[in-house]
């Protein structure tokens, strides 16, 4: 009497589950991996934005050093307006409209600025430098809840 045996083929129950867990641990790996490149991008984004509004800041300061000591500003989530008669005052309130500015537009696509009242600010600090024994302005950007803090110096003259 012999005994036959059937071939199988094909796949089994637990090789099919075993195959879709492996695949979907894959398809996590990615999702994060995703996730982390977004937040990463949106941080680039803010630090791209705040350097191209300080280094605006720092040049209108450079282009009028004998007046540098009337480009003291202060700024928080609301804007103020200021006197427009001198060239600081309408430097400061094109500073003011470009810091309120809920957006802004970079690489043809569009981001909102988060402000939060009484953490976030924008201020241009100019005070006589014993090291350098010039005039300095120091501009400082608090965003994303205060957490966040970005200086910039330059001596001007």
């Amino acid at each position: 009497m012999e005994k036959t045996i059937k071939k199988t083929s094909g796949i089994s129950i637990i090789e099919s589950l075993v195959c879709l867990v492996i695949i979907g641990i894959g398809f996590i790996a990615i999702n994060q991996m995703i996730a982390f490149s977004i937040s990463s991008m949106d941080r680039s984004m803010e630090r791209t934005k705040v350097n191209f509004l300080s280094e605006s800041a720092v040049e209108d300061i450079i282009g009028d050093p004998n007046n540098a000591s009337s480009y003291e500003f202060t700024q928080s989530c609301n804007s103020t307006s200021h006197d427009k008669s001198s060239l600081a005052g309408s430097k400061k309130d094109k500073w003011s409209n470009l810091f309120k500015e809920e957006r802004i537009s970079l690489d043809n696509k569009t981001r909102k600025i988060s402000c939060v009242s009484n953490k976030d600010e924008k201020k241009v600090e100019v005070k006589n430098s014993k090291k350098s024994g010039g005039i300095q302005a120091l501009l400082n950007f608090k965003t994303k809840n205060g957490n966040r803090n970005k200086s910039i110096g330059v001596v001007v003259k």
